[in-house]
């Protein structure tokens, strides 16, 4: 099953408590990512926007795989180590998001919003901002009951949930949801994760201005209700906004439609340290190191 074309919303907003917009995203040839800045002053935005142009910059090469990714990621955690530097503290800002990959013998590589042949797609993720996916209904819409998140936080309230030091709701309550462990900037590095995920289905992706605010029950309703992507991406932003909007809050909506409707199961596993998508190509997804996620 191949990817016949792809559509993409995006909409950001600063919100109703902050004076500017640290969110940065990018949704075009093939890259679909958003950045949360955090740092202060100016340190934030700008290290959002230096990451998203390092991924302009991967979007315009005429092949790219997990290895160009390490390279885009590491490349931007020199920068903004370095901005954070000369700041006289830490820039620093989360990345995640939907990378096709590409392979420099296809004639449509560099097509925004064409088809390049691939069953798969790259998931990446460092902090906690999120990717989400939901599966096409019998009827042509979105199945919200398939609502599942990719990405697991790089926080602390995440680490002593899946430790099973705290149960979620302990959590919850005693371990404030912004304390992350990882973030492109930060002096002790980054060890990003990267998923292998069926490229079909649309893909939701957003800072934390969104899933802090939205619960997962109307978030699931709201993107699977708005069949257009842009439709998507600014009913979530105002939901969000009507939620309080405490934060800035940015969404990016990917659409992946096929030739033909799906006919098995969406699958995504974790790719270990030197696995890569092409080296499934001769395989399935099922094969993987699988994760079930549906219910985090």
């Amino acid at each position: 099953m191949s990817v016949s074309h792809i559509l993409a919303g995006l909409n950001s907003d600063v919100g109703l408590r902050r004076a500017s917009n640290q969110d940065n995203a990018l949704a075009e040839h093939g890259i679909f990512i958003v950045c949360d800045g955090m740092g202060g002053g100016m340190g934030g935005e700008q290290a959002s926007e230096a990451t998203v142009r390092h991924f302009a910059r991967l979007g315009a090469k005429i092949a790219r795989n997990r290895h160009d990714i390490e390279e885009t990621l590491d490349a931007a955690q020199r920068e903004v180590l370095t901005l954070g530097e000369s700041l006289g503290g830490i820039a620093g800002t989360t990345v995640s998001g939907v990378i096709m990959p590409v392979d420099a013998g296809d004639g449509t590589a560099r097509a925004a919003d064409a088809a390049n042949g691939n069953d798969s797609c790259y998931v990446i993720n460092i902090g906690d901002s999120r990717t989400y996916h939901m599966c096409a209904a019998g009827d042509g819409g979105w199945d919200e009951r398939t609502f599942t998140r990719i990405t697991r936080d790089h926080s602390e309230r995440q680490s002593v949930i899946d430790s099973g030091e705290m149960l979620p709701e302990e959590a919850f309550r005693n371990i404030p949801r912004n304390i992350i462990t990882q973030c492109i900037g930060a002096p002790t590095g980054i060890a990003p994760d990267y998923y292998a995920a069926d490229a079909f289905g649309r893909f939701i992706v957003c800072s934390d201005g969104l899933h802090a605010e939205v619960d997962k029950e109307r978030f699931a309703s709201i993107a699977a209700a708005n069949g257009d992507p842009q439709a998507a991406a600014d009913a979530l932003v105002a939901a969000a906004l009507r939620a309080g909007g405490n934060d800035n809050v940015t969404v990016v909506v990917v659409d992946m439609i096929t030739v033909a409707p799906a006919v098995r199961d969406w699958t995504v596993g974790r790719l270990a340290e030197h696995d890569d998508i092409g080296d499934l190509q001769d395989d399935t997804l099922q094969t993987l190191r699988t994760i079930d996620i549906r219910r985090s």
